[in-house]
């Protein structure tokens, strides 16, 4: 499983062993260190005691009360480190709280199943135990502005807390900060299934790979069944976006959020180094497959360029519409975009601070020398050809231009605008007319 917390994709790691597609991998099989593997089962061992003692709790406090609505069945646990207020300096105040310092502020917790239990375990380092009740967690309804005043609970090394049922769902925590030792916790959660999972990416691959109504190969285009043009033509250009989808979440979802973490990330990682592979593995086949469609645009543009009676058109090119157009260029231009909000994360002066191996490293499918120029070339190559798309008879299989639309569309196309953009375009300026 993953985690996404502001942006970043954390990759989790396994605390038992691993059943991979009915292969079965101990954590030492995976390559982890026999004192890593022996901590990870321990953690693993300690969830499954947590589970069955919330789960008592809830049958305890909140069944009598109201309908349990999910059973604490914990998927996974958050492990944070905190530094007291005497080592991190630039920790804010909080007036609610009688200016005491926080390490985290206000907040409830995400990325897991609305209305699970939460138990959280802390236990604190380097602290006299005198002090230990420095360190504390404050509570607060949601309704900031209520007559509810927050409430402060001292959290002794050792302690473990439970936020039961609805309770995350209705109020916010902050973490009170100690004025001495390091807080490590432990926050046991059910995460919220679905696409932050190996088994989701993965399998989304495979039904792309087995469920899909065209098949490309050596640039020739089938299709499962016999259907008139009109239907071959919407189910290609499903199939191309589906296909361009997949190959962008797997760039900016996976591998990027995997390499921008660095190499001690990628060795210390083992349970996903092979997940990665076939990650990269899979995008180097959508890369062909896009560069294939794109070979299919480019024939089709050139087609309309030559003399009617010189025309000689590939079987692809029938399937080229303005609408496979304008996809095509949505999507490269969305792509671009996310590439430079990537590179603009690339160049953040904190990486100069870490050491070299936690630093960004490059994707060997990704980051090529040419990479921004040539997704900036081929935007503009798309919109330089989406005016010279044709449309295709299909009974005698001949290619001939439709000039009204042509004309129509070389009127709209002028300044190379998809039917969206230019939908867009034309309501800004309603909007503008209204508000003058």
């Amino acid at each position: 499983s993953t985690y996404k917390y502001l942006g970043l994709r954390l990759f989790s790691h396994p605390w038992s062993d691993v059943d991979e597609r009915g292969e079965r991998q101990t954590l030492r099989d995976l390559g982890y260190s026999e004192d890593i593997a022996s901590a990870l089962l321990t953690i693993g061992r300690i969830n499954t005691e947590l589970v069955d003692r919330t789960n008592t709790l809830l049958k305890r406090h909140v069944e009598p009360l109201q309908p349990v609505i999910l059973p604490a069945n914990f998927s996974l646990t958050l492990i944070n480190k905190m530094e007291p207020s005497s080592t991190k300096k630039d920790l804010k105040r909080e007036t609610l709280l009688g200016g005491r310092k926080i390490s985290v502020g206000w907040h409830r917790d995400s990325g897991l199943k609305d209305f699970s239990s939460i138990c959280v375990y802390q236990t604190i380092k380097g602290q006299e135990l005198s002090s230990s009740h420095d360190w504390g967690v404050a509570l607060r309804t949601t309704d900031h502005g209520g007559p509810t005043p927050p409430l402060v609970v001292p959290l002794p090394s050792g302690s473990l807390y439970y936020m039961l049922d609805d309770f995350n769902h209705n109020h916010e925590h902050a973490v009170l900060a100690g004025s001495s030792g390091s807080r490590y916790s432990s926050t046991h959660r059910v995460a919220r299934e679905g696409q932050g999972t190996w088994q989701y990416i993965r399998d989304k691959i495979a039904s792309y790979k087995l469920d899909r109504q065209v098949h490309v190969q050596s640039g020739v285009i089938t299709f499962t069944t016999s259907m008139p043009l009109k239907r071959r033509r919407d189910v290609y250009k499903k199939y191309v976006r589906q296909m361009l989808s997949l190959q962008v979440e797997i760039e900016f979802e996976w591998l990027r959020q995997w390499y921008v973490q660095g190499q001690l990330h990628n060795t210390l990682h083992l349970y996903w180094q092979k997940p990665i592979q076939e990650l990269c593995d899979a995008y180097c086949q959508l890369e062909s497959s896009s560069n294939e469609v794109m070979a299919i645009l480019e024939e089709a543009s050139e087609s309309s360029s030559t003399n009617e009676g010189d025309r000689r058109v590939g079987a692809g090119c029938v399937l080229v519409t303005e609408d496979l157009f304008d996809l095509m260029i949505e999507i490269y231009s969305k792509r671009e975009e996310t590439y430079a909000i990537w590179q603009e994360r690339y160049s953040d002066p904190i990486f100069k601070e870490l050491p070299p191996n936690q630093r960004p490293r490059d994707c060997p499918v990704l980051d090529k020398e040419d990479a921004p120029r040539r997704l900036s070339d081929l935007v503009r190559q798309l919109r330089s050809r989406f005016v010279g798309s044709v449309v295709h008879d299909e009974q005698n299989g001949n290619t001939k231009s439709e000039k009204a639309k042509i004309r129509k569309k070389e009127k709209r196309s002028s300044g190379k605008y998809t039917k969206k953009e230019a939908k867009g375009r034309a309501s800004n300026w309603l909007k503008l007319k209204a508000d003058l």
